[in-house]
């Protein structure tokens, strides 16, 4: 597996690259703090979309999933200070992680399910 930084200007177009090759692959969001240990945010939502927001003095990384009303996430990653993309052998890629100023990581993991099973996956609402 190959790990490689992505340079902060490049940020926006590899993000928008990135949710456009995996908008609806299903993810798990880990979130590893100093402060709170390991803890899992978000656990089988598709991608819906990755951006960062770089400009007017904003430094953040928004993470959303879901993408309908009744199952729809946004995790914010205040002051990114670095990230990384996890490659698979086979061409594809494995995972996000994004280094926060405070030492906070957050590692976003995914897999790919197809469409038409992704329905089954969000939880119902009554």
């Amino acid at each position: 597996m190959l790990t490689r930084e992505i340079p902060r200007n490049e940020w926006i177009k590899f993000f928008d690259d990135f949710s456009k090759q995996h908008q609806g692959w299903v993810v798990i969001v880990e979130v590893i703090s100093p402060e709170l240990g390991d803890q899992e945010e978000i656990n089988g939502l598709p991608l819906v979309g990755i951006s960062a927001d770089a400009k007017d003095g904003e430094n953040r990384i928004e993470i959303m999933v879901g993408g309908k009303p009744e199952a729809h996430l946004t995790h914010i990653i205040e002051s990114p200070k670095r990230v990384w993309v996890k490659e698979a052998e086979e061409e594809a890629h494995e995972a996000v992680d994004v280094e926060s100023e405070d030492g906070t990581k957050t590692i976003l993991r995914f897999r790919h399910i197809p469409p038409d099973e992704v329905d089954r996956l969000l939880p119902d609402v009554a």
